[in-house]
């Protein structure tokens, strides 16, 4: 087996058919199988999965992290390399396979993510996110080029990575969110190269939910602020709210010129709303962890 695809899921059914659908339909010259890691899905989810005969791990809920079920579609999987893609990200052609293991060019490269891209006008935030963080220029980072890393944005969503080298560095089951930046840090710490494909590209958008944004901001900020071994001082805390308060009206506006540029009008309202939740988030998630003993 060349390629093992893991893929998530829990209540994915409005999308799954369709990724798998496009995931069967790749022009890959190899052997490749898929892996469906749910975690409890009370919709019509596993009834859809099994009918495109893939193989279906199942875990309970209260198992769960991404990097628990990343650890565990990885664990089950046959093949050299293994392939990260959300439940609702659509490869974009039938060549996004061969096109993300194509960018291993060399043994030093540890893994390959593909871009983004968003489906019109349901998510100004994310269309503009992805415009910003997945261009068109392929790239490769390595720890000798730290200036460049903070150009990476290695994402579980569309990535591959090599079987072997997950075995000695698997992904974090302890992070509430982003466990795909802090397995890229390590491996490159280690002095491995990340590649950016931009040709292996995923259609990947989120329905507009505040909510979601507190809670995915504030988990990412406190993954991302214990990776970095942040101090836990008062000092630090007010720091942090004096950057909150002074990047929330430049982020609104931001947004809403990005809005207003690119036909997102119905969007206009909820713009206020939803940048401060995401801020207010990235300050929940950093003072928490100042203030954990």
């Amino acid at each position: 087996m060349d390629v093992s695809i893991v893929i998530r899921t829990r209540n994915e059914a409005q999308y799954i058919g369709e990724t798998l659908k496009r995931v069967q339909g790749q022009e890959f010259d190899g052997n490749y199988e898929v892996i469906v890691v749910d975690s409890e899905s009370t919709d019509s989810t596993l009834e859809i999965v099994r009918n495109y005969g893939v193989r279906v791990v199942e875990i309970a809920q209260r198992e769960f992290t991404y990097g628990r079920s990343l650890n565990i579609g990885a664990e089950n999987a046959k093949g050299t390399f293994v392939v990260n893609l959300s439940a609702h990200a659509l490869p974009a052609d039938e060549k996004w396979l061969t096109n993300l293991i194509a960018g291993f060019e060399n043994r030093d490269i540890a893994g390959v993510y593909g871009r983004q891209l968003s489906i019109a006008h349901i998510n100004p935030f994310e269309a503009r996110q992805n415009e910003m963080f997945f261009g068109p220029q392929k790239i490769i980072f390595n720890v000798k080029n730290t200036k460049m890393l903070k150009l990476v944005h290695f994402s579980n969503s569309n990535c591959a990575i090599r079987k072997d080298m997950w075995e000695r560095h698997r992904f974090d089951e302890n992070v509430p969110y982003a466990e795909d930046i802090v397995w890229r840090r390590e491996v490159v710490e280690a002095g491995y190269s990340i590649a950016y494909a931009p040709d292996a590209a995923v259609y990947h958008t989120h329905k507009v939910n505040c909510y979601n944004a507190y809670k995915n901001s504030r988990d990412c900020a406190y993954a991302l602020v214990l990776m970095a071994g942040k101090s836990r001082t008062i000092l630090g805390i007010l720091r942090d709210v004096a950057i909150f308060l002074g990047l929330i009206p430049k982020s609104i506006l931001q947004n809403l010129t990005y809005a207003c540029r690119n036909n997102y009008r119905q969007h206009l309202k909820i713009i206020p709303s939803f940048v401060v939740s995401a801020h207010y988030g990235w300050l929940v998630g950093r003072v928490r962890h100042r203030l954990k003993k």
